[in-house]
């Protein structure tokens, strides 16, 4: 809707069913008339959840929009900084006949609430400047919701702007935000939040959010929204020179519709009467370079003879040089719908779409509604949720303004005055490390909510009015090094506990004159005279205890390991035994025991990056995998310690365990855990004889237990680890088919900086190598590029290269087959499966963010997992209704191949 005055005919982390409930139900029984065979009327529904802001409003009531119906209230509850105007100049309605504006402040936000954490939203902001200000000349700035960029606000010769955006939200309060660039003062006329479905929009989830470009409805010169649009998008009306097509008939929309178009839309479309003639949409107009989502409607509207008339219609993509849907029919009366997603604009910065009709077609094109997009990531990170509540309370305890609004922390350059934050550039949120309030005015008694900032590290409350005493909780923050309190003339009684921290070294604290409970008495000096002593002691007593611990241990090495390892093994049918066993410390065996549990090297069973693996046996009888440093492999000794240091200290469900380790210069070895059923490329291949197919469900369990582990490399470890070589190979199945990763050997820590989480050491195999590797910069993103191409593999069973002469990649074969709307046709065709289709989309679309070009358009390892959780859940509640109603299905049996056109 960016621009929507210029009607010219026209990037984790994906949206999420929700599990079927009873609410769910009652929910669709009461927005919707049901109707037979499956389909449903979308009928209109009250203004409950609607917010309705006439910014700058002064009435001290709300008023009904003549139009709508839709009623409107003042702006002060929701914002309590900025200036109320009046417009000079107003030819649209009466909400705009008033703005806020802010001359102050960096960025200023309004507060949108109550609303559901994690449920979809439609935000729309509306901007009328009318020579408010006397200047003649409109400003330009950014808006944001949350800490994420929406769009940039530019009035066009009219002087309106109105942009909206579908969201979902993080929180129990939308922040939508205006930010003053310097070119302008922000200001608002309207703002409005529209309650959607979970299911509607799916290509909008909590990673990435779509702003509407152009929301159409042709045939019809009227606007059509509120109430015959329950959910208040706005359809424009186009009808230009076009041919109209209407009826009285009331379009279908059929059960499981994602977009629920009125049918007051849809009975409306446009055509020619010349059959031969193409139409051309410019669908997107936008900065080159920006992702876009594209939603044609159509539904025909004239009964057509089938014996000797048809419509059939080929629409063409990419500015009418691909053809995407060919041949395609509108059903009668019916809702229908193409998509075109998660496309790069070109050069051109515009995306056109052609329609035309076959040769045999014997009525010319035809559409009825198009939507698009611009797709925007919501990647930054945004302020811990305890600190934000913390910092807060603290504002409002010290009248704080300034820039205090919005996110403390994020984005960086709009962080709080005063305040320092970490974890920029990381997939977690970000705290408070520094609190720096000197010489800002402060009185009264220091708040306790400081207590909360548990990672302040620094706080300095210097040159104030502050009284009273010190509170206890600060003496319990873990991090907290420094206290300025100096120049507050009367501050009370310092706890002991941040006594005891001076005392000790921990915590510096600044103040005027001694402290009253820290003063430097005869009672202390003695205490710290003896206590110092005593430590010195205990610590060298301690010392000499470990060394002879260590010599004994080296002693009866031998003697320990040859006992069968029956109280170390991870190994193990016991699933308790087998939680308890992660964090088992690994044991180092001599060389002539490597060669006793493998009988010489007799049963290989695979190869690798590190050397050749083989089968062995521990005396206890429990199988184990010895991996074998081979000659020619480019790791040492130096390598080899690096890579058992590692191991020993990484413990997950999800990451095959190490045994122990032989440390012979000669002949370094790793001895892993058995996994009984092989590789996970090995079961897709079908390499395995006389295993069962792998069914649906099992499938998505084991992309979700191998997100698991990815997930904890990244996040569970600290420093945090890059794998390297993810891939199918290296994610190995155990006997109850549980998924664990495999092949630590490319692994490397990252440096302790944590905000430049990247390494440069090239390493993968080919087809799952991040296309940015080529400038020598891996980083987690990286192992997500890598994961997304296994999770292709699990949905298609294919490898990452097809086996034709035209070796066709993955990604690519999907992404065709995705945009043209084919996704049966990627699913592994030796699945015979009942498959929810809507649920296998969700999860076609996690892979192809994850295997995005840029890394900044990967959703992140924990939002992957997140959104796999969400789709197994579907999956096993559907699984499980049907056994109830069914009776046991089998989900196993394998299925005849089909051949593959990729």
């Amino acid at each position: 809707m960016e621009g929507r005055l210029n009607h010219t005919p026209f990037t984790a982390t994906i949206g999420w069913p929700q599990p079927p409930h009873l609410f769910f139900f009652f929910v669709v029984l009461f927005f919707c008339k049901v109707q037979p065979f499956g389909t449903l009327f979308v009928q209109a529904q009250s203004q409950e959840g609607f917010i309705s802001v006439d910014c700058g409003f002064e009435g001290g009531s709300r008023y009904q929009d003549n139009s709508t119906g839709l009623e409107y209230s003042p702006d002060s509850q929701f914002i309590n900084t900025g200036e109320n105007r009046n417009v000079s100049e107003n030819r649209f309605s009466k909400r705009y006949g008033t703005l806020r504006s802010f001359p102050n402040g960096t960025r200023n936000c309004y507060r949108l609430s109550p609303v559901q954490s994690g449920n979809k939203y439609l935000i729309r902001a509306g901007f009328l400047y009318g020579n408010y200000d006397g200047q003649g000349s409109s400003p330009i700035f950014d808006l944001h919701i949350g800490v994420n960029f929406w769009t940039t606000v530019k009035m066009g010769s009219a002087g309106r702007f109105v942009s909206d955006i579908i969201t979902v939200s993080q929180g129990d309060l939308i922040q939508v935000c205006l930010v003053n660039t310097g070119t302008g003062t922000p200001f608002i006329s309207v703002l409005e939040l529209r309650p959607l479905l979970n299911f509607m929009y799916p290509f909008a989830n909590a990673s990435q959010s779509l702003v509407n470009q152009e929301r159409w409805n042709y045939g019809t010169g009227n606007q059509v929204r509120y109430p015959d649009d329950p959910y208040d998008r706005i359809w424009d009306a186009v009808t230009n020179d076009f041919l109209v097509l209407n009826t009285t008939n009331e379009v279908e929309v059929k059960a499981g519709d994602v977009f629920l178009v009125p049918s007051k839309v849809l009975r409306t479309a446009v055509s020619d009467t010349r059959p031969n003639l193409d139409m051309t949409i410019r669908a997107v107009s936008q900065s080159p370079g920006a992702r876009i989502y594209i939603v044609m409607h159509f539904a025909e509207l004239v009964k057509l003879n089938s014996a000797n008339e048809s419509r059939q219609l080929n629409i063409f993509g990419l500015n009418g040089q691909v053809l995407l849907f060919p041949n395609y029919i509108a059903p009668y009366l019916t809702a229908d719908h193409k998509e075109i997603m998660n496309v790069a604009l070109g050069g051109s910065g515009s995306y056109n779409i052609s329609i035309n009709v076959s040769s045999s077609s014997t009525h010319s094109y035809m559409i009825n509604a198009l939507e698009s997009f611009i797709v925007r990531q919501m990647n930054e990170s945004q302020t811990d949720d305890r600190d934000v509540s913390a910092i807060e309370d603290i504002k409002r305890v010290f009248r704080l303004t300034g820039n205090w609004e919005a996110d403390p922390c994020s984005p960086k350059e709009y962080t709080w005055k005063g305040v320092s934050c970490s974890g920029y550039g990381d997939s977690r949120p970000a705290r408070i490390i520094s609190l720096n309030l000197s010489s800002t005015g402060l009185d009264g008694k220091i708040p306790t909510s400081i207590g909360n900032l548990t990672a302040l590290a620094s706080l300095d409350l210097s040159n104030n009015y502050l009284i009273g005493p010190i509170p206890d909780i600060l003496g319990e923050l873990p991090y907290l090094q420094f206290i300025n309190l100096s120049g507050n003339e009367d501050i009370g009684v310092v706890p002991e506990n941040i006594c005891q921290k001076m005392l000790e070294g921990i915590l510096s604290l600044s103040i005027n004159g001694e402290p009253k409970q820290c003063k430097s008495g005869h009672n202390n000096n003695n205490k710290q005279k003896i206590i110092i002593p005593i430590i010195i002691v205990v610590i060298i007593l301690l010392m000499m205890l470990l060394v002879v611990f260590v010599w004994l241990i080296k002693r009866k090495r031998k003697k320990y390991s040859s006992q069968g390892f029956s109280n170390e093994q991870c190994i193990t049918r016991s699933r308790t035994t087998e939680e308890n066993s992660w964090k088992r410390k690994s044991v180092q065996f001599t060389y002539a025991e490597i060669l006793q549990i493998t009988q010489k090297f007799n049963h290989e069973i695979g190869k690798g990056g590190f050397g050749i693996v083989y089968l062995g046996n521990l005396t206890d009888g429990t199988k184990v995998a010895v991996k074998v440093l081979s000659s020619s492999s480019s790791q040492g000794s130096k390598e080899f310690q690096s890579e058992v240091l590692l191991l020993s200290r990484v413990h997950h469900k999800n990451l095959v365990c190490l045994l122990g380790y032989c440390e012979d210069i000669q002949h370094l070895s790793l001895v892993y855990e058995y996994m009984d059923n092989g590789t996970l490329r090995d079961h897709l291949s079908g390499d395995i004889h006389n295993s069962k197919l792998l069914s649906w469900s099992k499938r998505v369990n084991i992309a979700l237990q191998a997100a698991q582990g990815l997930d904890y490399l990244h996040n569970g470890c600290r420093p945090p680890i890059i794998h390297r070589d993810i891939k199918s190979n290296n994610i190995l199945l155990n006997c109850e088919l549980v998924a664990k990763i495999a092949d630590f050997g490319l692994s490397r820590a990252f440096s302790n900086d944590y905000a430049t989480h990247i390494t440069t050491g090239l390493a993968g195999t080919l087809g799952y190598l991040d296309p940015e590797c080529l400038n020598s910069k891996l980083s987690q993103k990286s192992d997500v590029y890598s994961f997304g191409i296994v999770l292709l593999e699990i949905i298609t069973g294919q490898p990452p290269h097809s086996n034709s002469t035209k070796r066709t990649h993955i990604v690519e074969w999907v992404h065709s087959k995705f945009q043209s709307g084919d996704i049966k046709n990627i699913i592994d065709p030796m699945l015979k499966e009942d498959i929810d289709i809507n649920i296998a989309r969700k999860i076609i679309e996690v892979a192809i963010s994850c295997t995005s070009k840029t890394s900044e358009e990967r959703m992140t390892m924990s939002n992957t997992v997140i959104h796999l959780k969400q789709c197994l859940e579907v999956i096993e509640s559907h699984k499980s209704s049907m056994q109830k109603s069914n009776g046991t299905l089998d989900f196993e049996s394998s299925a005849p191949t089909a051949p593959s056109d990729r």
